[in-house]
């Protein structure tokens, strides 16, 4: 009997005591993480502080660039004057932007070249486009480069495809500053039938997919470690067709540029509309302001990035490049 009592108290410090019987005791993970705060080196949360308070808030990169050709007042801000003004203005655009926008923002800037411009005439090679010389394209560029901007070579394509359009311009991928475009508006089909601008011209998502392997792949050959940046531009959904088929690049940002111009609340329903959600995981965007197409008063830096509202209208996602035409 006796033996049988001293059983039963065993068996019940066993069940009943938290280690042996391998149960969780609740209380104590929380009694110990008290004593790990209490227990604290005073020194090391203040050093812990310090590294919080010292630690960059991330900035919000967004790009202002000034459109046009060179030499070419009627096309854009980029060629109305000298290239020592262009770059004059479009620091005072950076410190407009800054002051707008506070420190949250880091402004970058670039000259946008109209590269291959589209013509009415078809021209000795039938092609119906006037390329800028390699001497301009190159002024633009080493200028570029001393003021810390980029550059972004636009070809309007004509009778070409994409990936014919932008076989020239590879070359200047070499220089580090230097991006591309493609304005579908005024591409014309082969068989020549009526000029650019006579139709608003497209183009298809597996074109873009072929002009990106273009470009990836020369990167790729050329041991070009440097992201690139490719503009689609549109302001109709039918400018980029089978959109649904674009695909992304390890080495290249697509961006896909809002040309909309008129009444502020029209641009940014132009924009939500093309730029959707979909858009969005696949490219990133831009928005273009026209100095004369465009109803006045101009939308401000914190209209542009959907900060303020337009009337009773707001970009919905912001965009990250801004271009001036």
């Amino acid at each position: 009997m006796k033996k049988s009592i001293i059983f039963i108290i065993t068996l019940f410090t066993f069940l009943t005591h938290p280690i042996l019987a391998n149960t969780t005791n609740l209380t104590a993970p929380v009694e110990n993480e008290e004593k790990i705060v209490v227990q604290k080196d005073p020194i090391k949360v203040e050093n812990e502080e310090e590294i919080v308070v010292q630690k960059n808030p991330i900035k919000s990169e967004v790009m202002v660039g000034f459109y046009g050709r060179p030499y070419t007042p009627s096309l854009g801000i980029l060629g109305e004057s000298h290239i020592d003004n262009v770059v004059k203005k479009l620091k005072e655009k950076k410190a407009y932007y800054d002051k707008e926008l506070g420190e949250n923002f880091d402004v970058k800037l670039a000259f946008h070249l109209i590269y291959g411009l589209a013509t009415r005439d078809p021209g000795k090679d039938n092609d119906y486009i006037i390329n800028l010389p390699d001497r301009t394209v190159m002024k633009y560029i080493k200028r570029a480069q001393e003021e810390g901007f980029a550059v972004i070579i636009d070809l309007q394509l004509a009778v070409y495809t994409p990936k014919e359009a932008l076989k020239p311009v590879l070359k200047y991928l070499k220089y580090d500053n230097v991006h591309l475009a493609l304005d579908p508006e005024f591409r014309i089909p082969k068989h020549r039938k009526y000029p650019p601008g006579k139709f608003i011209g497209h183009i298809f998502g597996n074109e873009v997919n072929e002009a990106q392997e273009l470009i990836s792949n020369y990167l790729i050959e050329n041991n070009i470690l440097e992201k690139k940046k490719l503009i689609i531009h549109m302001f109709h959904k039918r400018m980029l067709r089978k959109k649904e088929l674009v695909k992304n690049f390890d080495n290249i940002e697509l961006i896909y540029n809002i040309d909309g111009h008129g009444m502020g609340g029209i641009k940014v329903q132009i924009y939500n509309n093309l730029y959707s959600q979909n858009e969005s995981l696949i490219a990133d965007s831009g928005f273009k302001i026209f100095y004369k197409n465009d109803k006045k008063p101009l939308m401000t830096p914190r209209q542009i990035l959907g900060i303020d509202a337009v009337g009773s209208r707001n970009i919905k996602r912001q965009p990250y490049y801004i271009n001036y035409h």
